[in-house]
């Protein structure tokens, strides 16, 4: 390792100095670094994926994510050649993967999995080539101070992965045209093979960003500290000076020669200042001896008549402004407040507290009397239909035949629904949000009922609703008709005990 070939410049840093050039390596190689990570992740990835949807588990994602410290060690190989001028492509890396990404690997798969320095330390076994003893002796002097927040360097990482996994996902619900429930419980708790494949494809995303990122800072911070521990800055600057000497070797030798052989002038003496009192006074004032600092403070204005420096107002003042102990215990007389102003302000208070007791009580009156009713109130909209009992028709039947004979069967679903929805919390009431959508309301129901009729068919009506005004699928008349007649005969049933 030559660092005469460095493309940065070693210095002593701190450690967030340290992180910040890791930054500036992972903008400058960000296109070459990113094909490597495609080139060794994607198709292991993509794999782990497909079986992970057929055998709907999360575990192949887990299995990907407790081997990154495998896919690190080309990203790492990567930057430690690109630092020196030498830019392998990811073929060559893929090729000497035996040579690099072998040495300590087990246990960084194992007991130093979780270990918040993994980044830091990799450098031993993959770069200096460490093993046994001396790579535990190599561990105890990277880990010595200065700190090198090594740890802090993992848990940013980790935020800014879920900052981002977030923020791909709500961009991910918001642009797809079907409806989607944004409620992160309802996520983990219903996962299909569309949420489960947008998940998995909005965390690769993510770790493409991640992953070459946190190697670059972590990479930075393990020359930081072999800087401070070795001297490698030190070490250049000597380097350079022996190579000027070495240049001017000649040269150097024949100006000393001169300058013995020239003649020197005699020593003159200084001339005295002009003025000694004057050089001493701009010596004495300059800012090392006699630094200056600019203060502001309050200071209670004298009073222009003396003859009322001893009122209350003025004492007050000077109470709260100057609260200078020594000055009153000198004057002889301590200051104290007036019994009568301690009554005053203490029944303003207990005033101020009875009124506002009273104005909260009398603003939650209304929540008090009767706050559980009004808490179970319909939704006026769910899923952008009106859902207030007397928009509903007095004639069911006949509205849904008259919308079916215009040949528009989302009006008529939506009726069937509007109904059913209304009819249920009439029957049953429960607690829906607003701005709930049909989803969210034949989720409630299903909570409450169970395998009740009522909510097998309400699943079927949502289903066939789903199709229509947002999955924009056909639905013939006759479904319509089939699900008016069993709504009908339902209601009968209900009726007839």
């Amino acid at each position: 390792m030559d660092l005469n070939n460095l493309c940065a410049r070693l210095a002593p840093r701190s450690p967030w100095q340290a992180m910040d050039l890791g930054t500036r390596f992972y903008r400058r190689w960000w296109r070459q670094v990113t094909l490597v990570w495609l080139l060794f992740t994607a198709l292991p990835y993509a794999l782990l994926c497909a079986l992970a949807i057929s055998l709907e588990s999360l575990w192949p994602i887990v299995v990907f994510w407790w081997l990154k410290p495998l896919w690190e060690r080309p990203l790492l190989a990567f930057f430690s050649h690109a630092l020196f001028g030498d830019y392998p492509n990811a073929w060559a890396l893929l090729k000497r993967v035996p040579g690099y990404g072998l040495n300590g690997l087990a246990g960084q798969l194992t007991w130093r999995r979780l270990s918040p320095f993994r980044g830091l330390l990799t450098g031993i076994w993959q770069l200096e080539g460490c093993r046994g003893a001396q790579a535990s002796a190599r561990i105890q002097v990277l880990l010595r101070p200065p700190g090198q927040r090594a740890g802090t360097l993992m848990g940013l990482m980790v935020a800014l992965e879920q900052v981002l996994l977030t923020g791909l996902l709500v961009l991910a619900l918001t642009l797809v045209p079907w409806d989607f429930n944004m409620e992160f419980s309802v996520w983990f708790s219903e996962q299909s093979d569309l949420h489960l494949s947008l998940a998995a494809l909005a965390w690769y995303l993510t770790l493409t960003i991640t992953e070459p990122l946190y190697v670059a800072a972590a990479f930075s911070l393990y020359l930081n500290q072999r800087t401070w521990l070795e001297g490698w800055d030190l070490q250049l600057g000597l380097d350079r000076i022996g190579q000027r000497r070495r240049a001017l070797g000649v040269t150097t030798l024949a100006l000393l020669v001169m300058l013995t052989l020239v003649p020197h002038p005699a020593p003159v003496m200084a001339a005295e200042p002009e003025n000694p009192k004057q050089a001493a006074t701009e010596l004495l004032a300059d800012e090392r001896f006699m630094p200056m600092e600019i203060r502001e403070e309050r200071q209670l204005r004298p009073s222009l008549r003396g003859d009322d420096k001893d009122s209350l107002w003025n004492r007050l003042l000077d109470g709260l402004f100057n609260n200078d102990n020594a000055d009153r215990n000198r004057a002889g007389d301590d200051w104290q407040m007036p019994d009568q102003l301690v009554t005053v302000l203490s029944t303003l208070v207990l005033v101020a507290l009875i009124v506002f007791l009273l104005l909260a009580l009398f603003r939650n009156h209304g929540a008090l009397k009767g706050g559980r009713s009004r808490s179970l109130e319909m939704p006026v909209s769910v899923a952008g239909l009106d859902t207030r009992a007397e928009s509903l028709p007095d004639d069911l039947g006949n509205e849904v035949e008259q919308a079916l004979a215009g040949d528009d069967v989302r009006a008529a679903l939506a009726l069937l629904l509007r109904h059913a929805l209304v009819t249920l919390f009439q029957s049953h009431p429960t607690r829906l949000t607003p701005g709930a959508t049909e989803r969210d309301c034949l989720n409630a129901y299903r909570r409450q009922l169970g395998d009740d009729a009522r909510v097998t068919y309400l699943e079927e009506l949502v289903r066939q609703w789903t199709r229509v005004a947002w999955a924009h699928q056909p639905v013939t008349p006759d479904q319509a008709r089939q699900l008016l007649l069993r709504w009908q005969q339902l209601n009968s049933a209900e009726v007839a005990p």
